[in-house]
């Protein structure tokens, strides 16, 4: 307790509480922005913190993360182009309630359950570090094997309107992954003399170009129109159903963020999808999903926030970083003399309950400058579309650019841009690419290094409970809504 004291004492200086407004702003910025995110803001600022004591540099950094998770989320839903892969759920569902004139109230949802996720994880992170740690030691290769292909059973659920064709964009777009060298044996596949494909395709610039650029070109269809009829986005007043119907929605998301963040490579762009589909699997109103579902939009957010404290716990009890964010903060401590492990609680007590600490303050702050951000945005709705698509097409351009530094990413962006706008033009899904493309590398390495493991008798795998749990879990995943979709056409036919 009196650490706790400590830390409390610790984040409420001024200067420290300065420190974690400025790297919220800073974040939510580089998350709002196409081809940036949480990961670039982090690794752009460590060089800032060495002039600072240990515990206004992690501060720091916390804020950057949360912000640049949160931030993407803004123009995803205002104008339907996910600034991180992480809001790309969040744009569909924000989209729809923008063009119902209800973007306010679709902003209003993306911040509290931003906030509610992160700070529920910072709480798991403060109280149940140690136990999850336990849990953390239990992942290896045959749990990380079947959380990938849990998360392609999201590709079911996605395109249930039209199964063979989701079905046939997730297949084609998990070979794009196989697309350079093999992640196990590092022979380069399916190159064709390219030396840029030798890493493969980057998802960064082909989501980029999925979800920005069809946007773009429905823009130009009427260039001269606006976003929407007037500069507002609605009232940004909640209804109580909002707050009712989510409750057990955002504590189920937010438990999944959590767990989701400390399997090590998984990130919040898995949480996203992973949530948005499980709340799909247990609405009510299913067929709200895809025109505007507030259901959909806090699964989501409340996952992929719910995912930064939990990437952090084995951060600081193993030295196991959960995601890209987290292995550049494991480079920080080690430079601030903060080595992360079973002694960190004892020996830095101080630094390491400042950083938790000021994770849930960090959060319980995002609200208010989401909310300032929200209000900001809403004037790009009353922008003509053709100035709006031409900064876009720029934003796109230069963010593809910063991931790699690489003139191919972004032909690559705007190849994977055109595609897009056909595939939507012919009623193809293109959830389902991002899905692969996240999923698929991960999941063949997994899958490479189980059967090493086991000398080719994959069945062993069953002899771990966890692993055993999850294949379960994937099982029924996959399952249930086919049944479910039998079940309403039979349904129909009985009515007709």
């Amino acid at each position: 307790m009196e650490n706790i004291m400590i830390g409390f004492s610790n984040v409420l200086q001024p200067m420290n509480l300065l420190i974690c407004l400025g790297g919220l702003f800073v974040g939510v910025l580089f998350g709002a922005l196409p081809g940036f995110s949480a990961t670039m803001a982090v690794a752009i600022f460590v060089p800032f913190t060495y002039v600072m004591d240990p515990g206004a540099a992690l501060l720091l950094l916390s804020a950057l993360y949360c912000g640049g998770v949160y931030g993407g989320s803004i123009p995803a839903v205002l104008v339907g182009i996910p600034g991180t892969p992480a809001s790309a759920p969040t744009a569909w569902e924000g989209k729809a309630l923008v063009k119902k004139g209800e973007g306010g109230r679709a902003l209003h949802l993306v911040t509290i359950a931003s906030v509610f996720g992160g700070f529920w994880s910072s709480v798991a992170l403060l109280v149940c570090a140690p136990l999850l740690a336990k849990i953390a030691k239990m992942v290896g290769q045959p749990e990380q094997m079947f959380v990938a292909i849990f998360g392609l059973s999201v590709v079911v659920m996605l395109a249930q309107d039209n199964l063979f064709k989701g079905c046939m964009v997730a297949f084609i777009s998990l070979l794009l992954a196989t697309f350079g060298q093999d992640p196990v044996e590092g022979f380069p596949r399916f190159t064709y003399g390219f030396s840029q494909l030798t890493g493969g395709f980057s998802v960064v610039p082909v989501l980029i170009g999925l979800f920005s650029l069809p946007e773009v070109f429905k823009m130009l269809e009427d260039p001269f129109g606006k976003m929407a009829e007037t500069g507002k986005v609605g009232s940004m007043k909640l209804k109580l159903t909002d707050l009712t119907r989510n409750g057990l929605n955002a504590v189920r998301s937010t438990i999944w963020g959590v767990a989701i963040g400390i399997i090590p490579a998984a990130g919040p762009d898995i949480a996203a999808f992973l949530c948005y589909n499980e709340a799909r699997k247990s609405s009510k109103y299913p067929e709200e999903f895809g025109n505007g579902s507030p259901e959909g939009i806090v699964a989501a957010e409340a996952g992929n926030n719910g995912v930064t404290g939990g990437s952090l716990i084995p951060l600081l009890t193993l030295g196991i970083p959960g995601s890209a964010p987290a292995a550049i903060f494991l480079g920080a401590m080690i430079i601030h003399g903060v080595r992360p492990g079973p002694t960190l609680f004892t020996q830095h007590a101080d630094t390491v309950y400042t950083m938790i600490i000021g994770f849930a303050m960090i959060n319980l702050l995002m609200y208010f400058v989401g909310m300032f951000f929200c209000k900001c945005g809403s004037l790009i709705l009353v922008i003509p579309k053709s100035i709006l698509a031409t900064v876009i097409v720029v934003l796109a351009t230069v963010g593809t650019f910063a991931t790699n530094k690489n003139m191919f990413d972004v032909w690559v962006m705007f190849g994977a841009g055109v595609i897009g706008y056909i595939m939507e033009r012919n009623k193809f899904p293109t959830s389902p690419v991002a899905l692969a493309l996240l999923l698929g590398t991960n999941m063949e390495k997994s899958m490479s290094l189980t059967r090493t493991m086991y000398e080719g008798e994959l069945h062993m795998v069953f002899s771990r409970p966890l692993a055993a749990a999850l294949a379960i879990f994937t099982v029924f995943s996959f399952v249930f809504p086919l049944v479910k979709i039998h079940l309403e056409k039979k349904k129909k036919a009985n009515a007709e």
